[in-house]
């Protein structure tokens, strides 16, 4: 089968991690997969197999004369990427694009799979994709979202919404690390507001002079990142914590790390929670989506806590710090919770999906 899918870029962010786990997965199955891209054509941050073939449009970035040219010419040129592709399935990831390929689409009498990466209930994509989202979602053959929450937002607009998860590859040998934890805690994402990592650094200089064996590392990079360091200076956690911007290993750290922290202010289906626990690190997670709550059990695999509550991050953080027993236990019961989005498994979640399609499109 034929994949043709689109997508903004593939930086480090969790949708193009995504994309490319899921890429790789396609081509492995036998299906010839190409991405196409609009960014001012950034390499790839995460690798992708030579079987996947990468077009980058190259539609982003330059003077504001270019750029208003760019916007224009958008449209254009998805509809000609897919008739020179000519997928069975043309797939597309994240709402402004995903508004974008539907229009390009028209006519073409090609199923289309739109994917939302983000929770509405919290980000809206503004005017005027919102409304045009709402207008054309009912000509694609599928909506996919990641938990059962979002589904139900979405079935106004689609007769079919579709949840399947985000997939992780992240320790598959099953091994949790005990014995090489290290009192690190880590909190990884993009360096901006909703990401909550200002509570966390407030949550973090409650604690810090009770334990001061620990530190805080948060990997990533983003606008919030001279506001963060000016908290670091002025909450005195210099020495403390760190940011080391973004990281291509970020499995390693979470094998070795005491505590990960998911401290955002809102969040779609956050890819490195499911990573933590499939690496037995020990985490906390605000409850800030369903998806969370789907993912975290509390005193099993974590600790849930309310969004934007610094005092119970706060609390969180002392009791995994002083009790050894109950890291123990998360660290144990992690990989398991989280065995289900394997990404063979999610894969299948695809397959199923493209099958249902096809099939109604030849009988059609």
């Amino acid at each position: 089968m034929k994949l043709t899918c689109f997508i903004y870029s593939l930086g480090p962010g969790g949708a193009e991690r995504v994309m490319s786990i899921l890429a790789d997965a396609w081509a492995s199955r036998g299906h010839k997969v190409t991405i196409v891209t609009y960014d001012e054509g950034r390499l790839s941050f995460f690798s992708l197999p030579p079987e996947v073939t990468v077009q980058k449009l190259r539609l982003s970035g330059g003077s504001m004369l270019k750029r208003i040219g760019n916007h224009f010419r958008r449209i254009p040129s998805f509809r000609r990427v897919i008739r020179e592709t000519r997928p069975d399935i043309v797939i597309s990831f994240m709402d402004r694009t995903n508004v974008l390929v539907l229009m390009a689409a028209l006519g073409l009498n090609v199923p289309l799979i739109v994917s939302e990466r983000t929770n509405p209930l919290r980000y809206s994509p503004g005017f005027p994709y919102n409304y045009l989202r709402r207008c054309l979602y009912q000509k694609a053959m599928a909506v996919v979202v990641q938990s059962n929450g979002l589904a139900e937002w979405f079935k106004p607009m689609s007769n079919r919404v579709a949840v399947i998860p985000n997939p992780v590859k992240a320790c598959r040998d099953n091994q949790n690390y005990q014995a090489g934890r290290t009192f690190t805690v880590v909190g990884a994402g993009r360096l901006s507001l909703e990401k909550g990592f200002d509570l966390l650094l407030t949550a973090f200089s409650k604690v810090r002079k009770e334990h001061p064996e620990w530190n805080l590392v948060i990997y990533g990079d983003g606008p919030e990142r001279p506001v963060l360091e000016r908290q670091i200076s002025e909450l005195n956690l210099d020495g403390k914590v760190r940011l080391p911007g973004v990281t291509t290993d970020l499995t390693t750290h979470l094998r070795t790390a005491g505590c990960f922290v998911l401290s955002s202010r809102f969040e779609g289906f956050p890819n490195v929670l499911i990573e933590a626990l499939a690496c037995g690190c020990p985490v906390i997670a605000t409850n800030c989506s369903d998806s969370i709550a789907e993912i975290v059990r509390y005193d099993w695999n974590g600790l849930l806590i309310p969004s934007e509550d610094t005092d119970s991050l706060a609390n969180a953080l002392k009791r995994i710090m002083e009790d050894v027993g109950l890291r123990r236990i998360f660290e144990a019961n992690g990989p398991d919770s989280v065995r289900k989005f394997d990404i063979d498994s999610i894969a299948e979640h695809w397959e199923k999906l493209f099958q249902e399609i096809t099939s109604e499109q030849f009988s059609n």
